[in-house]
């Protein structure tokens, strides 16, 4: 490259850069992969490379032989790669510029090798666009073929946008312009690191072009099969994506054959925030599976099976008929433990037939694709045999059979991956391979051949084949034999003992021999494509066998985790009952040693005069929150099908689940602790049904205490006047535990109080918690024991004043209020203490002996001031 931007070469670049300004230019140099300007100083940052200089062009470079690792990381990371190759002939110095294109454009949505992907995890590509008052909402994996969609009003866009985000967890989100200025979706995509963001010019969402896009995709004449019309929203967002895909990779996606049109009446809903709090896909801290439910329950053995599992956890379902269904499959595992075993051991053969098959419909798959296809097909027979045809509906195997069969006859057991290197099919499978591959490997074999077919044609015994360097092969005849030389032997040379000669056989062996190297790597790679093609139309077949292999797998996973957790078979049923003997916190218990977790029971329903409104108060540290998300596990389980962390449940199906648990400042849309806790709060008592599951934590603690009590006791209110859900209420505010309601009981978390040791039993009991024990939770934090002693102090004159206070029944609305209105008078009006109570109160704890005489003259001029009524 010359030394400044004016080059031939740089000008080259800054065209091909130009033409891709959102991706990373992998610009080909050699045998290295080369960036510059801006990309180069970026890139060299995120993967740790070298940055150099040409002149005043900041470059980086990577060898082109591992950029596959490279591609990986920066995908990682969100970023887009275009690949920049050499296409035409290399140029020699001084002759102009070897032609360089972009021949692939890899996308954190749409990357097809197995290097870019993680096999348990779906590599999801999303889209959304508004429309008439619908927020349309799409996502598809390119390299499965599962596409989906859905849509929702446009004013519920804060509710459910994060909730489906949740739930498909997309590698890469494609937006219209017009939704780039939303001020929430902008903060909330900040927070999104792991989604690479992508906006584009709204005409991109054309109907028509999107609806013809679906039809040509599908081979349909219309969409209604799909509950798909011309008008529906979810058009615009499905057909930009598959242009999208096709536009980036360069070819079509033949197995993606059909899209799934999906709502919320189908599915248990959780919003975003419940789903992010249940922690079940990954954790808080890093969102990584360690301390997740998915953790707990993944023994899956395919990658198919993991990905189906992740599904049907972001996906429980609201239909008893299926979960019973499951329930039924799930327990021919759980009760033989030895077909359990066997099954699994099968499994762990069994490669990923859904991405494999995938890879044939794109033209992707190689040789080892298609022997990996063969063994998992011929181990998936042999598992299958195993399980009961009368529980198991499942596809019969002649078409896997014959897949095997036409693999194994074609392609050597260990084949290349390479198309120009040859090494691929079998012989036998083809006679004019055969013959080549007979001329290249033992040319010497058919020279013999010749020779013995000359001989006695001739009677020439001594008959000798010869190679020199200027003639190349030739029929060397003694002197003594000339006179039986025939006449079809051409006279290349006379030696002293003898002659030389050739033939147009031997010449025809000899052109055969110089083109059969070229004729066997044409031969091995068409016949490879000819295989691979006729592949093809298996393509539905394989991608329903895969279903299978998953379902048999998350089947056997969930009983495998049943038998080693101890869970049982929950009972299922269309009621608002929820009742669950010694349940347990899945994930929790998991990490403890066996038997250290302590189980609860828990009854709720939302029947006539039946407790469907729990209050629970305690001290942090005891073990509430676990409880609390436990019981919303065990019914997220439930409803996926799965045995449930207890000894006895029963269960009716709940239509959402929402958790709020916990806060967090939300800097970025300008939100406080208090206004996300309200918000979701606010969501909650908009969104829920009587058939839902709330779990609520400290609701009202981001604000005033007297605001924050109004604030709980009027949620407590609504939801049990009003919604009438199940409800966990957790609160630190005693002063709830005076509400009475028939459709409402107290439980507390036990504790031990032996003198001045405090133990935490974590089991929950009836009742009202006499005692926060903040001040013993301070201690074991480390607090200073000056200030432990004075909080103690305050405490007790706190809990003396508000002795005395009448319980009050909710369920009389006018007696409510007339009591709020007399404890607000009472309690809240003016400062709990008098500025002299305060002021001789701190005087007694003066540690007089340790204090200065500057302190001592800025503590008197601070009471003074406080007493005068004027601030210090």
């Amino acid at each position: 490259m010359s030394e400044d931007k004016d080059s031939p070469l740089f000008i080259q670049y800054q065209n091909l850069k130009a033409k891709h300004p959102d991706e990373v230019l992998f610009f080909r140099l050699g045998d290295f992969y080369e960036m510059f300007d801006s990309d180069a100083i970026e890139i060299s940052k995120l993967l740790n490379l070298t940055l150099t200089h040409r002149a005043s062009i900041p470059m980086c470079g990577i060898p082109y032989r591992t950029a596959k690792i490279y591609i990986a990381r920066l995908l990682r990371f969100g970023k887009k790669v275009a690949v920049a190759e050499q296409v035409g002939e290399i140029a020699k110095p001084g002759k102009g510029l070897t032609e360089r294109k972009v021949t692939e454009v890899i996308t954190p949505g749409t990357a097809l090798e197995s290097e870019y992907l993680d096999g348990g995890t779906n590599n999801f590509l999303a889209s959304a666009f508004v429309k008439n008052s619908k927020l349309a909402f799409a996502y598809i994996d390119v390299t499965t073929g599962e596409f989906k969609a859905t849509s929702f009003d446009q004013e519920n866009l804060e509710e459910n946008l994060p909730k489906e985000i949740s739930r498909c967890r997309p590698r890469e989100l494609l937006l219209p312009k017009s939704l780039e200025d939303n001020a929430f979706l902008s903060s909330f995509l900040n927070e999104q690191s792991q989604i690479s963001v992508s906006y584009y010019p709204d005409w991109n969402f054309n109907k028509d072009l999107c609806y013809e896009k679906l039809l040509k995709q599908f081979k349909t004449a219309s969409l209604s099969s799909f509950s798909l019309t011309k008008e529906s929203p979810e058009i615009l967002p499905a057909g930009f994506l598959l242009d999208y895909i096709e536009k980036t990779t360069n070819t079509s996606s033949p197995h993606v054959r059909s899209i799934s049109i999906y709502n919320d009446v189908s599915y248990l809903v959780i919003d975003g925030s419940s789903f992010r709090n249940l922690e079940i896909l990954g954790n808080q801290r890093d969102g990584s599976i360690q301390f997740s439910l998915l953790e707990c329950v993944n023994f899956t053995k395919t990658a198919m099976g993991s990905r189906m599992l992740r599904e049907y956890l972001s996906f429980p379902l609201t239909n008893l008929e299926v979960i019973k269904r499951r329930q039924d499959n799930i327990e021919v595992f759980f009760k033989d433990r030895a077909l359990l075993k066997r099954f699994r051991d099968f499994l762990d053969g069994i490669l990923d037939i859904e991405r494999l098959a995938c890879r044939i419909a794109m033209d992707k798959a190689h040789a080892k694709d298609l022997q990996a296809l063969r063994y998992s097909l011929e181990n998936w027979i042999r598992a299958k045999e195993s399980l009961p045809s009368s529980t198991f509906s499942l596809s019969d195997d002649d078409d896997a059979k014959t897949i095997v069969d036409k693999i194994s006859k074609a392609l050597l057991n260990d084949p290349s991956t390479s198309l120009t290197e040859g090494g691929i099919i079998k012989e036998g499978w083809n006679e004019e391979l055969d013959h080549w591959k007979l001329v290249s490997n033992n040319f010497s074999q058919v020279l013999e051949n010749y020779l013995e077919e000359e001989k006695s044609l001739t009677g020439i015994s001594s008959l000798r084949v010869k190679k020199t360097n200027s003639a190349g092969y030739c029929l060397e005849v003694t002197k003594g034999k000339l006179s039986q030389v025939p006449s079809h032997f051409i006279m290349r040379r006379s030696l002293m003992n003898a002659d030389r000669f050739t033939t147009a056989k031997l010449q025809e062996l000899e052109e055969n021999l110089n083109e059969s190297g070229t004729k066997v790597l044409e031969l091995e790679r068409d016949l490879f494509i000819e295989l691979r093609d006729s592949l093809k139309m298996y393509i539905p077949y394989l991608q329903k066998l895969a279903a299978e292999v998953a379902y048999t797998d998350v089947c056997a996973s969930l009983a495998f985790a049943a038998a080693k957790h101890g869970w049982v078979r929950p009972i299922m049923e269309e009621s608002l009952a929820f009742e669950v003997s010694e349940g347990r916190h899945p994930v929790v218990e998991s990490h403890l040693p066996s038997g250290e977790f302590v189980p609860n029971d828990l009854v709720l329903s939302c029947e006539k005069d039946s407790a469907r409104f729990s209050l629970i108060t305690g001290p942090n540290m005891a073990g509430k929150s676990t409880f609390l998300r436990q019981n919303a596990l065990i019914s997220l389980l439930a409803q996926t099908g799965s045995f449930v962390p207890a000894t006895y449940a029963r269960l009716g199906i709940v239509d959402r689940i929402f958790c709020r648990v916990g806060a967090s400042d939300n800097l970025a849309q300008g939100e406080s602790t208090f206004l996300v806790e309200m918000t979701e709060t606010a969501r909650i008592l908009h969104s829920a049904t009587e058939k839902s599951l709330v779990i609520m934590d400290e609701v009202g603690r981001g604000t005033s205490t007297e605001d924050g009590l109004a604030i709980a006791w009027a949620v407590s209110e609504y939801l049990l006047e009003q919604i009438k859900c199940k409800t966990l209420f957790a609160t630190h505010y005693h002063e709830l535990t005076r509400l009475e309601h028939s459709n409402m009981k107290k439980l507390c978390m036990a504790v031990s109080e032996e003198g001045s040791e405090i133990v935490f039993l974590r089991k929950v009991i009836s009742g009202s918690a006499a005692n926060s024990y903040g001040i013993h939770v301070a201690s074991l934090a480390g607090l200073p024991d000056s200030v432990i002693k004075r909080a103690e102090y305050i405490l007790n004159k706190i809990q003396k004043e508000s002795k005395g206070k009448d319980i009050v029944n909710i369920e009389n609305v006018e007696k409510v209020e007339k009591d709020l209105s007399i404890n607000a008078q009472q309690s809240f009006t003016g400062a709990l203490f008098s500025d002299e109570e305060l002021i001789l109160d701190e005087i007694l704890s003066v540690d007089l002996d340790n204090t200065t005489p500057m302190a001592a003259l800025k503590m008197l001029s601070r009471w003074r001031s406080s007493l005068s009524g004027q601030k210090s």
